[in-house]
């Protein structure tokens, strides 16, 4: 595979196409990959192009094998269902028929699916199966029945035979007519093609039948399928990028109850697989969810609320940002996925407080201005309009330098690459749009509402709540706001609870991962494993998964499939369990682990799919120094790299260096003995033709039936090919018309053969890898680089550093740059805010430690360094911020005799935008982790805790340091003291 197909398509066909950045493939038993990596922008389309008309000149390739095959672009989870098709009457060859020709097309042309993929497929084929002994016996050489069969078809694909020239039907004309001449080939069963005569006898009479076996079979395995119950075929389904999975899901399955009626006696299960019932719960769920959520809400909106004025505005721009923001994406083709969902749940701590904080900051100004005026006729004092004016400059200023602290926070994200990259793209765009859709509400619509609500009626109303929290405020509060002794103990407290995250990030994945009715368990036997006995093993397995209690169906298939989305071989699995909505997921998931992990010498990993995905997208971890040493031949390469090793690890700070070969497995090696061959005749391209010919089998035509293609091989007879010593006893053709063994001409022995070949860069390679310890792994690189340079390496090999990359957290720029970047820009945002640099270090210390309650709420559960826990952090972190900015703008106007006054007016709004902020988010957070919620749930716990932590900095801790550390020359302000 790698010689005559690999080699040939990199180095004759791919290598030189534009925009291409890198070639890697590997080559195992029966298959060659090539993946194409193309630099950075290019248009996938243009690229696609390019590489299809390279594939237009594969005729220049050796006549071995298949065509290849460009795969259609695929999602990034592109399995979009499995069907099982399974049958009491029809035999399995005739069950792939039905899916090859009729099953398969029919699903092909529903929108949405880029590839169908038959596991366990058995192409239906006439066999002419021959025994070199019987052959021996009867004078008739393999030629013979490799021509005889191919003349008796229409056309043939040998050159050498005359079947390869069909010819055409032709025509009659007649005076007034055409008629076309038509062919009707008299063959189409094993027992006619027997019949056959054979060619050049002599004079004899002979059959193919009366010299091999012909009979209906199929081609040798890949791969194969099974339910649990039996063998089966199973039908994958992939989708292309941003199709839609539901649809594409209902429309497979309409297609398959259409043509149901024409697959009597076939049973068909689309449930093996089936990721829209996990959409469709999670919709459910969130759909529950949200309207709880909604209700809460609006119930604590008229709670807290100074009036139920207010309440309907607040109410209703919250609404109308989250609808708009979210209209937006859907007019920007955005897929509403969970990482999208997780970017407007983060916004909902910014989009709640603009809708709560300036229709508060609204009503004190209509009351004041209604109070000093002393009468509702709007035609004393200041206009309304003026009013509101007065009170959105009130807050939208402190709010504006606080929205740019928070875009600060996310440079992070946005210098995010690779995986990690793909994950919080989503996140951040979506938070972007619902932040300033808010603000945009809060300029126009809020005053717009305020304007109708607040400038006419009566305004003497107000919440008891409101009065509850103010008169709390005043017995139990007000007393500790101006103590330094009890912000400083706040802060310490804090600070020790913030600093617990850190032993936490890294020790669970940071990337989302969905709890999944279905599991996927990956298998893999030693190399070498047969397919029979991976398929006793596989069903071994599913038979005691399947006696689990919450197991409700599973499939299996093996091996791999023709266009499927994996490379592998017979001697690895994958077992596909659907758990029941209604069982205990922990318990069932841990219950097929241990039943998996009970078989020795089977590797074995459970996960979702999704997880599959998501760690096969990612770059292979590196240790911290790994040297690639290029070449052809394996054990040079071997010799190559030890020597690589031994050089490095005299460098300061390399630990360990070790050399990565490639996993082997026993391979039959045939090697020619030129000299013994040419004393019979033969070339060594004759001895491995006929060999193939009787070991794998030889394609000389085809049958054509119903708009169906059937092929026609001339093969061994299974006893033929029964145990690695028969391929020493092959007898074959001589030119005098005699037989020799196999064994007498070459050297049949057993060696260990690298499982896959991978090449990068249209080469060999081998990898010395090594740890590095106490010294800078960039200096060790350049010092293992600098010794390589003086290495001297035989021709055509050379060894270079391959460059570090974290599969995880890579950065377009160094983490330590991106931190001082953060940091220096919130600094600066903080200094122009309070126009103080004392107060803007005091925020840009105690600002982070408004987190520390969502710390304390995620360790027990460890989900603090989970994506949804980091949303959450990320919330409570731009809350407190905004409050701290907004507090710290009234301490400027009303000075520092009028701190606790400021902190008293400030408290009920910030209080009502923390209680509507967690009762958004607890409907999320107190069901558990139903379908679809498991990242809003460790969003919203983290949430819950965090906005407790966030009130005591800002009511105990931000007042007090203010009044030690704000400006001497600090004085009100006329523009707006209230």
């Amino acid at each position: 595979v790698e010689q005559l197909v690999t080699v040939p398509l990199e180095q004759d066909l791919l290598a030189g196409v534009p925009w291409l950045d890198r070639i890697h493939s590997e080559s195992i038993t029966g298959l060659s990959e090539v993946n194409l990596y193309f630099a950075p922008g290019t248009n996938v389309l243009d690229a696609r192009q390019m590489v299809q008309e390279r594939l237009a000149q594969v005729a220049y390739l050796p006549n071995v094998g298949s065509r290849p095959v460009m795969i259609q672009p695929l999602s990034s989870t592109s399995r979009v269902m499995m069907i099982s098709l399974s049958s009491q009457q029809l035999s399995l060859i005739d069950m792939s028929v039905l899916a090859r020709w009729k099953v398969r097309p029919r699903l092909m042309g529903v929108p949405g699916v880029a590839n169908v993929a038959i596991w366990g497929q058995r192409d239906r084929q006439l066999q002419v199966q021959v025994d070199p002994k019987r052959l021996e016996k009867l004078g008739v050489s393999l030629n013979q029945v490799i021509s005889s069969t191919g003349n008796a078809l229409w056309s043939s694909p040998l050159t050498f035979v005359e079947a390869s020239t069909p010819g055409t039907g032709g025509f009659i004309d007649t005076p007034t007519q055409r008629f076309g001449v038509q062919h009707m080939l008299p063959i189409d069963t094993p027992r006619q093609l027997s019949e056959v005569t054979l060619e050049d006898t002599h004079g004899r009479v002979l059959k193919l039948a009366d010299v091999a076996n012909v009979v209906e079979g199929h081609q040798p395995l890949i791969g194969d399928a099974s339910t649990g119950h039996g063998t089966s075929l199973m039908l994958v389904v992939e989708k292309f990028p941003g199709a839609d999975t539901l649809s594409v899901t209902r429309n497979v399955e309409k297609a398959m109850r259409a043509l149901a009626p024409g697959l009597g006696g076939m049973h068909i299960d689309t449930t093996v697989y089936r990721p829209a019932s996990y959409i469709e719960a999670s919709l459910h769920d969130l759909g529950v969810a949200g309207l709880v959520a909604l209700g809460l809400v609006l119930l604590v909106l008229l709670l807290f609320s100074r009036s139920w004025r207010v309440a309907l505005i607040s109410a209703s721009a919250i609404l109308v940002s989250l609808v708009a923001a979210t209209w937006v994406l859907y007019l920007r083709d955005t897929t509403f996925n969970a990482m999208v969902l997780l970017g407007l749940a983060m916004a909902v701590g910014m989009v709640v407080d603009d809708a709560v904080t300036d229709p508060d900051s609204m009503w004190r100004r209509m009351w004041r201005r209604r109070a000093q005026n002393g009468s509702e006729s709007e035609g004393n004092g200041t206009s309304v309009s003026d009013v509101l004016a007065e009170a959105a400059s009130e807050v939208r200023i402190p709010l504006f330098y606080a929205a740019l602290v928070v875009v600060a926070l996310l440079i992070p994200a946005f210098v995010q690459r690779g995986v990690v990259g793909a994950f919080t793209g989503p996140v951040v765009v979506s938070y972007l749009i619902a932040v300033a859709v808010s603000m945009l509400v809060a300029l126009t619509l809020t005053p717009a509402l305020a304007s109708l609500l607040l400038g006419r009626g009566p305004l003497r109303e107000t919440s008891p709540v409101a009065r509850w929290i103010a008169g709390g405020f005043e017995r139990h509060v007000a007393r500790h706001v101006t103590s330094t002794r009890t912000a400083l103990g706040a802060m310490a407290a804090l600070a020790v609870l913030t600093l617990t995250v850190i032993p936490q990030i890294g020790a669970s994945p940071a990337l989302p991962s969905p709890k999944d009715q279905d599991l996927l368990v990956e298998m893999s036997a030693t190399p070498s494993t047969s397919l029979q006995e991976m398929d006793r093993i596989t069903a071994a397995v599913a038979t005691r998964v399947r006696a689990v209690p919450g197991v409700r169906e599973l499939g299996v298939h093996v091996g791999r499939a023709i266009t499927s989305d994996q490379v592998a071989d017979v001697n690895s699995g994958e077992l596909w369990v659907n758990l029941d909505p209604s069982a205990d997921y922990a318990a069932t998931s841990a219950a097929v682990r241990r039943i998996v992990a009970g078989y020795p010498g089977l590797a074995d990993h459970t996960m979702t799919y999704e997880d599959q995905q998501v760690a096969a997208a990612q770059p292979p971890r590196r240790r911290a120094l790994d040297v690639r040493v290029y070449g052809q031949d394996l054990a040079t390469l071997h010799a190559q790299a030890t020597r690589v090793a031994a050089a490095v690890s005299r460098i300061p700070g390399v630990v360990a260096p070790r050399v990565s070969m490639p996993t082997l497995q026993p391979t039959l090696e045939v090697r020619v003995r030129l000299a013994d061959a040419q004393r019979h005749g033969l070339r060594p391209g004759d001895v491995r033709r006929s060999a193939a010919t009787l070991l794998s089998g030889l394609l000389v035509g085809n049958l054509y039936e119903n708009n169906e293609v059937f092929d026609v091989v001339v093969w061994g007879s299974p006893a033929t090919r029964a145990n690695a010593d028969s391929v020493r006893h092959l007898l074959l053709d001589t030119p005098g018309g005699g037989h020799v063994r196999l064994g007498r001409l070459a050297t049949v022995r057993v060696v260990p053969q690298p499982t896959v070949i991978t090449h990068d860069d249209i080469s060999r390679h081998v990898d010395v890898t090594a740890a590095v310890h106490g010294t800078d792994p960039a200096t060790v690189a350049g010092q293992v680089t600098h010794r390589l340079q003086a290495m001297r390496f035989p021709l055509e090999y050379h060894a270079e550093v391959v460059p570090a990359t974290s599969s995880l957290t890579g950065m377009r720029l160094p983490l330590a740059l991106v931190l001082i970047t953060v940091l220096v820009a919130v600094f600066l945002l903080l200094q122009a805010a309070t126009r103080s640099w004392r107060l803007a270090t005091l925020l840009l210390v105690t600002i982070p430690l408004g987190a520390a309650g969502g710390v304390l709420a995620g360790l027990p559960t460890g989900v603090v360094a989970t994506a949804g826990g980091l949303a959450g952090l990320f919330l409570v972190l731009a809350f407190t911020a905004r409050s701290c900015l907004q507090l710290v703008s009234r301490f400027r106007a009303a000075g520092a005799d009028g701190v606790v006054a400021a902190t008293r007016d400030r408290l009920v709004p910030m209080l009502t935008s923390a209680a509507v902020i967690a009762a958004a988010v607890l409907p999320f957070t107190v069901v558990g982790q139903p379908a679809g919620l498991e990242i809003l749930h460790a969003f919203g716990l983290v949430v819950l805790g965090g906005l407790l932590s966030s009130l005591l900095l800002t009511v105990l801790v931000v007042p007090a340091l203010y009044l030690r550390l704000a400006p001497a020359n600090a004085a009100p302000s006329p523009a707006t003291d209230f």
